[in-house]
C-alpha cells in the first residue's frame, strides 16, 4: 500500500480547535475534571505534509484511570481502539471515521485485537485520539518533538524529506510505514534529553 501525503493545510488547525473544544465541552459536560488537548502529529507542524488525519492528545491527571474516561469519547462519536493497549498500556486510542460511500454505513464501538483497523479506502480517518496522564513519558516525548520541530528548520525539513521518501515506498500496513519513522524520531527525542 501506499502512504499518500497532503500538502500542508491551515484548516488542520482549525479542525483541531473545533474538536478539541467539543472534547472539552464533553468531559465537563460529563463533570470531569478539565483536562489539557494538544494539537501532535504532522498536522501539528506548520509546512509538513501528513496524513490529512488531525492527531489530538488528551492529557489527564495522574490520579484519574484513563479507562474510567474511554465513554466520555464514545459519547462524542470516538472508535475505541483497544487492540494497542497491550502494546501501549499507557495510552487510551480512539478515531473517528467519516464513511467514503453509502455501502458502509455500520461503525464499530471497540475495536478489539482480533479486529481489523476501518480500512481507508472506505473510511476517512478524521481525528485520531491518544489519551494518557499529563507529564507522563508519552506526553512529554510528544510535545518535545512537536515542539523541536516547530521550531527546529532543519530537522523539519529532514523529517518532511523523509516522509516523503517513505511514502513513494510499498507498505504492508500504516504501522509499517510509522515504524520506519521510528529511528529518526528517537535521534532527536535523545537530543533533548529523552
Amino acid at each position: 500500500m501506499k502512504i499518500v501525503l497532503e500538502k500542508p493545510n491551515p484548516y488542520w488547525k482549525l479542525n483541531y480547535q473545533k474538536e478539541a473544544e467539543l472534547i472539552q465541552e464533553q468531559f465537563l459536560k460529563n463533570k470531569e475534571r478539565p483536562v489539557r488537548i494538544e494539537h501532535i502529529g504532522s498536522t501539528a507542524i506548520e509546512g509538513i505534509a501528513a496524513k490529512p488525519t488531525i492527531d489530538i492528545m488528551i492529557g489527564v491527571s495522574k490520579g484519574i484511570d484513563l479507562d474510567a474516561t474511554i465513554s466520555i469519547l464514545k459519547q462524542s462519536g470516538y472508535i475505541y481502539v483497544s487492540k494497542y493497549n497491550a502494546a501501549l498500556p499507557e495510552r487510551r486510542f480512539f478515531i473517528k471515521i467519516k464513511n467514503r460511500g453509502l455501502l458502509h454505513k455500520e461503525q464499530q464501538i471497540e475495536i478489539k485485537v482480533a479486529d481489523e483497523m476501518p480500512r481507508r479506502s472506505s473510511f476517512e480517518r478524521l481525528f485520531h485520539i491518544h489519551l494518557v496522564h499529563e507529564h507522563s513519558q508519552f506526553w512529554d516525548s510528544h510535545l518535545a518533538f512537536r515542539n523541536h520541530l516547530r521550531s527546529n528548520m532543519m530537522d523539519k525539513k529532514l523529517y518532511q524529506e523523509l516522509k516523503l521518501h517513505l511514502a513513494r515506498q510499498d507498505w504492508e500496513n500504516e504501522s509499517d510505514y510509522a515504524q520506519a519513522k521510528t529511528s529518526f524520531i528517537t535521534a532527536i527525542l535523545a537530543k533533548l534529553g529523552f
